[in-house]
């Protein structure tokens, strides 16, 4: 189970807005890249360069993609080889707004079965 702290989702949240906007962004959670430093900006290369956990803990990017579609923020674009997400609402600029958002779609998410993070993690 990954888990991520408040500030480092505000952070990746707020990095990937400026970054991508409304634009399409990938996965970008390959372990071999991320470590060289070779991976494309997206999802899971920006929680690796924040979060400076490892790759393991950017493996997660799949499931916090899920939850971040939950809370309204993200559309995901159907796709089980090449995911990406694009924004489809500005995200809470307050941390704890963001938070409120996130544990009220974690839960939904979760009484689901996870269904949909099993549905993107299989990229």
């Amino acid at each position: 189970m990954h888990r991520y702290a408040a500030w480092e989702i505000h952070k990746v949240v707020q990095a990937l807005f400026r970054q991508f906007r409304s634009d399409w962004f990938p996965l970008a959670n390959n372990v071999e890249r991320m470590y060289r430093g070779t991976e494309k900006p997206g999802l899971g290369s920006i929680i690796y360069q924040i979060s400076r956990s490892g790759t393991l803990h950017a493996q997660g990017a799949s499931y916090l993609g899920v939850i971040l579609e939950e809370a309204g923020l993200l559309e995901w674009n159907g796709r089980a080889r090449g995911i990406a997400w694009r924004f489809v609402s500005s995200p809470p600029g307050d941390e704890k707004a963001l938070y409120q958002r996130l544990s009220n779609a974690a839960g939904r998410v979760k009484r689901r079965g996870q269904r949909g993070a099993q549905r993107t993690h299989r990229a």
